[in-house]
């Protein structure tokens, strides 16, 4: 059966041909056309002429290598403005005439006839036609069949005698060419300014809009509504409203606006969508190339494998592996069907989830898997299946790529921005949402992508420290990538922080956070929670890569990430509850008396726990000496070691003796009194009831939970122990909260009991629970901030309650009850 084959644009598959050609080209565009117009053998050829094919195929073999004929011609053909009949069939544009058969060439008379008749014949005039080519005679469809190859042969040759724009080329060719966006903007303005005057009328702005058009439709974007969009945004860059664009308003639009970027070419998040994420793996059991569809052999990493869809081939077959990745987005806002599988053959093993039937995957390439859903079936059972995607078990979690299209396609109508905060330095552009809301873009935030909220899920925004940890970090990442959607999925450490990611998903009613690190990566997602200013700020879970990991400990998520399934943790997620966790200011001012140098106060945020003597010289000569020396501190066994030596260093030299009275402390305004109770050495302040990797300071025992609940004494109560009295007896009813507005003051009374607690054997010395705290120092001390120490001369510290995030607190683990625990129970 024949369909007919537009030439008026490439192929999908021509288009990325084209795409890698340009990727490796030589030499520069610009320098190309240079030598192109000034090279006397090809004549001076200016940028506002036409050239013909042969001009064309100079001027592209001058640009790119190896260029396969058929790609320049079909290109050329793209660029030439038709105003005859549509294109002719394509299994019979490129054979010679003679050799077309009757039924053909009487198509193509058939095709002008409907076409040419739209403009100079009647309805019924074009029927009787219609009618005689239908016809039995013989001489009358010989007559039609000759009639077809004249017409086959005048359009073969338009490439020879047809002319196309220069400027228009090399326009085109610039959107899919990598460079820096200031470049690319001066030489398209310039390339556009016909006339040299120094600005951009309707007319020029005009082709450029053509243009930037045309490369979407290459790229599958819905162009439906997009001019309308593009005319509007050139109309944003006229800043003085005199209906031209001069280049500075050119560059300071085109640099400020992300969805002319992204059109522009010159946006790096978009480029590489499909293509596959390789690295090189170890297979455990048997594997095999999708490609070449033979055994990876070797000792060692044997071969590639995607980290976004497991598509696994040799190293010498990547070159050729068909770029049929996942796509993470949409290119259409008005997308109605929904997802299909995703699915990648071979290397499946396991049951299938239909027939439940093993799948043979030892010997050959069998067996089918959806990248989304990650459903395993037999090929013979896969045309069985629904071809729409849900997403499977994890769909709560998963960002799903219909919900994701470009910003350019998002926006409704934009407000233009007022001069003088751009002359002030503020790029941004308000925005009117769908729902009415203004919202600002601003340059330094990637908005490329937005997300459609959607009511039936609640996306999992991850971001994972890959340092913490050891390489735990990078493996989770590469987990995570091929659970979830990749656009769902942030490295802190390449890709610009928290910042990105909180952007992206700033827009969408209901989400929740994973945050991959130890308690100081928590503590940074916080501070830039801040930033962004949420009217809903979302829970956050926490995966603890660090060492200490008190915080993920309070929250139940663990002491360290041993190895688990990820799918168990998304599972627990989705089982977690919202706790509202406090979170304390801490300011520091200091007195006249100095001289010493002094340390960068590491933040001023206090999310577990601060303290001053003991415990934070212990830490603060653990931190310089491996600050001076980061080999020696590899494995967390020789971390151990080195905290058991500076432990009894400390023990001997007593550097913080006789601390409390070398400072006073006011709990909601009323003083601690030191001089009744025992010699201290170290005061610490808490928020959450773990320290030291796990140990509770405070002292909550079970009992004490249990004997605090039959008591039922209220908050009046409550605020009186730790204001007023301040006795013990007051102090040891009260239990510890992360959520009650208090913080906790203990007492340390040496280095040995310091190593008490860590053990387990006992609490430390209750000093108050109380709302603020002012603290004076008289001399140097050794301080902490959630594990960061520094060295702080005299000063005033206040320390006040600031705001309250909510965190998510995993479910209770579920206990296994043994043999003689059955007995023990009863």
């Amino acid at each position: 059966m024949m369909t007919l084959f537009h030439w008026e644009k490439l192929s999908p598959t021509e288009f990325l041909q084209l795409q890698e050609y340009i990727t490796y080209a030589n030499k520069k565009l610009k320098d190309v056309l240079s030598e192109f117009t000034g090279d006397t053998n090809s004549g001076q050829y200016k940028q506002d002429e036409a050239i013909d094919f042969a001009r064309f195929c100079t001027f592209i073999n001058m640009y790119l290598v190896n260029v396969p004929e058929e790609l320049c011609r079909h290109l050329f053909l793209s660029f030439l403005k038709k105003t005859g009949p549509p294109p002719t069939l394509g299994s019979i544009s490129e054979r010679n005439p003679s050799t077309v058969s009757e039924n053909e060439a009487s198509q193509l008379v058939r095709q002008a006839t409907v076409d040419n008749g739209r403009r100079s014949m009647s309805q019924k005039s074009i029927t009787s036609i219609l009618n005689i080519s239908d016809s039995g005679d013989l001489w009358l469809r010989q007559s039609f069949a000759e009639k077809g190859r004249s017409l086959l042969r005048r359009r073969s040759t338009d490439i020879q005698t047809g002319f196309i724009s220069l400027k228009d080329v090399v326009c085109c060719l610039s959107l899919l060419e990598a460079g820096r966006p200031e470049d690319k903007l001066e030489f398209m303005f310039r390339l556009y300014d016909s006339d040299s005057n120094g600005i951009l009328d309707a007319s020029e702005i005009e082709c450029i809009i053509n243009q930037m058009m045309t490369v979407a439709e290459y790229s599958g974007w819905d162009v439906s509504e997009l001019k309308p969009i593009l005319e509007e945004m050139m109309q944003e860059i006229d800043y003085d409203s005199d209906g031209t664009v001069s280049l500075d308003e050119w560059k300071r639009g085109g640099l400020t606006n992300i969805p002319l970027l992204v059109l522009l070419g010159m946006d790096s998040t978009l480029t590489d969508e499909g293509t596959h994420l390789w690295r090189l793996k170890h297979f455990n059991q048997p594997a095999y190339c999708n490609l070449c569809l033979s055994l990876l052999l070797g000792v060692g990493k044997q071969g590639l494998c995607c980290t976004f869809c497991k598509y696994i081939v040799h190293e010498r077959c990547a070159s050729r592996a068909p770029a049929h990745c996942i796509l993470t987005y949409c290119k259409s806002r008005k997308v109605s069907h929904p997802m299909n599988h995703h699915w990648v053959e071979g290397n499946c093993a396991g049951k299938c989830d239909r027939c439940k039937k093993f799948i043979k995957a030892y010997n050959r390439v069998t067996g089918r898997r959806c990248r989304w859903c990650k459903i395993t079936l037999h090929n013979r059972c896969a045309s069985q299946v629904n071809p729409d995607c849900d997403f499977g078990e994890f769909r709560e979690h998963i960002l799903s790529p219909l919900h994701i299209c470009p910003a350019v396609l998002g926006r409704k109508r934009r407000v233009q921005a007022d001069l003088r905060d751009s002359e002030t330095g503020d790029a941004g552009i308000s925005e009117i949402t769908d729902d009415g809301k203004q919202s600002t873009e601003t340059g330094s935030v990637s908005g490329s992508l937005k997300i459609i909220p959607s009511s039936s899920s609640i996306p999992l925004l991850v971001f994972v420290n890959p340092k913490s940890g050891g390489k735990q970090g990078t493996r989770i990442l590469r987990k995570f990538q091929y659970l979830l959607n990749p656009r769902q999925v942030y490295n802190v450490m390449c890709d610009g922080g928290f910042f990105p990611g909180l952007q992206f998903f700033k827009d969408l009613p209901r989400f929740r956070i994973l945050c991959c690190g130890g308690d100081g990566t928590v503590g940074w997602l916080l501070d830039s929670m801040d930033k962004m200013n949420f009217e809903v700020r979302s829970p956050v879970a926490v995966l603890p890569l660090g060492t200490g990991n008190d915080l993920a400990r309070c929250l139940r998520w663990g002491g360290g990430y041993d190895g688990e399934n990820l799918r168990k943790v998304l599972h627990h997620i989705s089982n977690s509850t919202v706790v509202m966790m406090d979170r304390w200011q801490i300011e520091f001012s200091s007195t006249d008396d100095t001289g010493d140098d002094v340390d960068p106060i590491p933040c001023d945020i206090i999310n577990s726990y601060f303290s001053i003597g003991v415990d934070a010289s212990i830490a603060h000569r653990f931190h310089v000496m491996r600050e001076r020396h980061p080999e020696k501190f590899n494995s967390r066994m020789k971390n151990k070691l080195w905290y058991f030596e500076f432990g009894t260093s400390e023990t001997l030299s007593a550097t913080c003796k006789n601390l409390h009275e070398n400072i006073d402390i006011l709990c909601d305004g009323v003083a601690l009194d030191f001089s009744t109770g025992p010699s201290l050495e170290g005061i610490a302040f808490l928020n959450i009831p773990s320290i030291y990797g796990g140990s509770n300071l405070w002292g909550d025992t079970p009992r004490l939970k249990k004997r605090k609940k039959t008591n039922q004494t209220s908050k009046d109560r409550d605020r009186e122990c730790s204001s007023g009295s301040m006795s013990s007896s007051d102090l040891s009813l009260t239990l510890q909260d992360v959520g009650d507005n208090l913080i906790e003051v203990v007492g340390l009374l040496n280095c040995i009991h310091v190593a008490q607690v860590k053990g387990g054997i006992q609490a430390g010395r209750r000093l108050a629970q109380c709302s603020s705290v002012v603290i004076r120092t008289r001399r140097r001390f050794p301080m902490q901030i959630d594990g960061e120490p520094w060295m702080q001369p005299p000063c005033t510290i206040a320390v006040t309650h600031k705001n309250q995030v909510p965190m998510l607190m995993a479910p209770h683990a579920s206990k296994k009850l043994s043999f003689f625990g059955f007995f023990r129970k009863q």
